[in-house]
């Protein structure tokens, strides 16, 4: 089963639940909606970085192909033409901003 990342705000939860509150590990993973192992992980991120993500991990996914003023132009393109096809916002951001 694959769950949904916890956000920064509910892993600084989980320290908050664990340290301060002194709840157990099986009570913050259900609060939190995972497993006590990420709760686990979460905290030793805390103890050995200070942080509760590893702040050496590399980030996920592809670097965004677009910038901020392209994904702007793609907007006012589809605010204007909304049932343009996706092909021609291609063609016309091309044209306009140099980008495939």
């Amino acid at each position: 089963m694959v769950m949904a990342q916890l956000t920064p705000e509910l892993r600084e939860q989980v320290v908050i639940w664990r340290y301060e509150q002194n709840r157990p590990v099986s009570e913050i993973a259900l609060l939190a909606g995972c497993t006590e192992r990420t709760i686990y992980t979460i905290l030793r991120f805390h103890r050995d970085f200070g942080h509760v993500q590893n702040p050496f991990a590399r980030k996920r996914g592809r670097p965004c192909a677009l910038d901020q003023q392209d994904i702007t132009y793609i907007t006012s393109i589809l605010d204007a033409h909304p049932s343009i096809y996706l092909d021609e916002i291609q063609e016309r951001l091309f044209a306009a901003r140099d980008i495939e």
